[in-house]
């Protein structure tokens, strides 16, 4: 380890570290003094960081892209990080020949359930576009994607993309029918915000509809609601209840925040009204997907202590956001599930009482003492009823 003193190119003096052959040591001390200092250097770099991220910003206000989530450190890196990206996707989109190496690449390695081509993959570009802009709202994902260079990463957006679409509902034309109907609004008696929320839905989806607004979108987000690019929606399942409830649910916490609202249903508004509906359960033991295990999946609403008793049950173990217990301590899951309020759903009861049921019917038996081998019953015998010794043992002296 050898030092050598000298100026930088910024004027201030200082010492490098150099090592190696000694021939090259006066080159790279040449060249590490033509640069500037570690202040100088340092100083730089976050001017430089911060030239950037206010042009990310202007440009985010310009192009009108909605805010990130996250901590103030992850936003302001992702804010540049997300603008590049688009730029860098758009660029590449509109080069000409790289539609056709995509088509190429993307056809020849299966990568997308449609057969891409020049008249259908480039509106489907830009609304992948689109997509990134009002889906990935997380700093988080730029962040950890800011490699992905390569094809801008259009090998894992396509297909997440088209997985995206299957519940995308693109806007119809609007008729008569598409109009609120007085009959089916609903208003505090101190209404706080403008406009109606509109609750619509099936047995299958619950949506929302209502214009831009901080507060209402705070409480969408508590009830687990997601974005599509045109409202905000929850899948129904068999264990978030039915259109009913949930549209009643909702309709009912909107009312309580000054939110006027439209609910078609007739049952699901006198509920709203009335706070006439099942509320969402949401701890639930399911069945693992081979069969074997129980799982409970975990999420931010269960506390802590919670968790660490169930991880107190023997045979469990976490893996893929939940807890894996087998069959066979389902009498202690069972005690937890009434202390904490759990529910087994349909195919995990099932699981339970085939594995109770086996126990039952399993023969109780009491296995006897193994019996001795011949041989050492015959020996046994000649020692009792002679009383002689044996000629290997008799001693001659």
């Amino acid at each position: 380890m050898s030092w050598y003193a000298g100026t930088f190119y910024c004027g201030h003096e200082g010492y490098v570290n150099i090592i190696g052959p000694a021939s090259n040591r006066e080159k790279m001390k040449e060249y590490k003094f033509s640069g500037l200092c570690p202040a100088c250097c340092k100083a730089e770099l976050i001017r430089s960081r911060n030239e950037k991220n206010t042009a990310a910003r202007k440009a985010a206000s310009r192009m009108e892209l909605p805010p990130l989530e996250g901590t103030r450190k992850q936003v302001v890196w992702a804010e540049t990080l997300r603008v590049e990206a688009l730029t860098r996707l758009q660029t590449f989109i509109d080069t000409p020949g790289n539609i056709h190496l995509i088509i190429l690449r993307l056809n020849y390695e299966a990568l997308t359930p449609l057969e891409l081509t020049e008249e259908n993959l480039p509106p489907m570009l830009q609304e992948i576009v689109q997509y990134l802009i009002h889906e990935k709202v997380k700093a988080a994902y730029w962040i950890n994607n800011r490699f992905n260079r390569e094809l801008c990463n259009l090998e894992q957006l396509i297909p997440e993309y088209l997985e995206w679409c299957k519940w995308y509902r693109p806007e119809q034309t609007v008729s008569e029918s598409d109009f609120i109907r007085s009959d089916s609004v609903l208003s505090p008696k101190n209404p706080q915000f403008p406009g109606i929320v509109e609750i619509k839905g099936n047995d299958e989806e619950i949506s929302a509809f209502y214009e831009k607004n901080d507060r209402f979108r705070e409480i969408i987000r508590q009830m687990d609601y997601e974005w599509n690019g045109r409202c905000w929606f929850r899948r129904l399942t068999p264990y978030r209840g039915s259109f009913r409830d949930r549209a009643a649910e909702l309709g009912n916490v909107l009312l309580k925040n000054g939110f006027t609202v439209s609910i078609t249903d007739k049952e699901a508004r006198e509920g709203a009204v009335n706070g006439d509906f099942s509320p969402e359960h949401k701890r639930w033991i399911t069945k693992s997907k081979k069969g074997l295990f129980f799982f409970i999946p975990l999420s931010s609403s269960i506390p802590r202590e919670v968790v660490l008793n169930l991880k107190k049950i023997p045979t469990a173990a976490y893996h893929s956001g939940g807890i894996f217990l087998e069959p066979s301590h389902y009498e202690e899951l069972e005690d937890f599930a009434e202390m904490y309020g759990f529910r087994f759903d349909r195919e995990a009861g099932e699981l339970l009482h085939a594995y109770r049921d086996t126990l039952q019917q399993v023969p109780h038996v009491s296995p006897a003492a193994p019996q001795p081998s011949e041989e050492i019953n015959n020996l046994h015998k000649i020692l009792e009823s002679s009383g002689a010794i044996l000629d290997d043992l008799v001693d001659n002296d």
